[in-house]
């Protein structure tokens, strides 16, 4: 089982986010160790294109893949790196997301190991929440889902609209880990960005808008991912009351 974490150093959002550091770890070595105190993967490996990040994680003992400069999503970077690693299953986390829990990762694995799931290519995860300031931020992406927990549609905009109101509606906020067939990575970056990924800049439409499925595994609590300055204040509040 390999876990890749994609590592862009340069985000337009948050430039050098991965290495802001929360109670005096940069954030992405607490992803890499978080992963790595699970007992859960063969190998973890952070596909970077930064020299610092890659010193950094090779320096705490981990495992570094130099990937290209240019790619259009954190997926592309993790399929260019998923060639050098056998793996039936490849698990993919966003480099800012640090608090992700070893029993959702293997709601993942779990999925994949039933028969019946085998010709599912994509699976990630959702949770459930009522937060109007979540709900109206667009650095939460949003998904809509069929009965079957099918992704239909991921957005920064707040969906489905309400038009009847009803208080009890929960929305699903996307949570950036996802677990692909090794065969679905190599697929999922021989597509080109499509329209609407390039207009929201969320890849995980990029296989809905060429008609695959990506089935949703809804998780009980919702993680803290870092987009934001902010988040990083959240997230160390997180740490001092746990």
């Amino acid at each position: 089982m390999v876990a890749i974490i994609p590592a862009r150093l340069n985000s337009k959002r948050f430039p050098r986010k991965l290495l802001e550091k929360i109670n005096g770890i940069p954030l992405i070595l607490m992803t890499y160790q978080n992963l790595s105190s699970m007992n859960i993967f063969d190998k973890i490996i952070v596909a970077t294109d930064s020299l610092e990040i890659s010193n950094l994680i090779k320096k705490n003992g981990g495992e570094v893949f130099i990937s290209k400069k240019e790619h259009f999503s954190g997926s592309d970077r993790v399929s260019e790196a998923s060639g050098n690693y056998k793996s039936d299953i490849v698990i993919n986390v966003q480099g800012d997301e640090p608090f992700v829990k070893s029993i959702d990762i293997k709601k993942i694995i779990n999925f994949f190991r039933d028969k019946q799931n085998k010709n599912i290519p994509v699976v990630s995860l959702i949770y459930q929440t009522n937060n109007p300031q979540k709900i109206n931020d667009e650095n939460f992406v949003k998904v809509v889902t069929d009965k079957n927990d099918f992704a239909m549609y991921f957005s920064r905009s707040k969906i489905p609209f309400l038009r009847n109101i009803d208080k009890n509606f929960s929305f699903y906020i996307h949570v950036g880990v996802y677990g692909f067939l090794s065969k679905s990575i190599t697929q999922f970056s021989n597509l080109k960005p499509s329209k609407l990924e390039k207009i929201e800049m969320l890849e995980c439409i990029r296989f809905i808008e060429n008609g695959h499925k990506m089935k949703m595994i809804l998780i009980d609590n919702p993680t803290i991912g870092i987009d934001t300055p902010d988040d990083l204040i959240k997230a160390k509040k997180y740490l001092e009351s746990i």
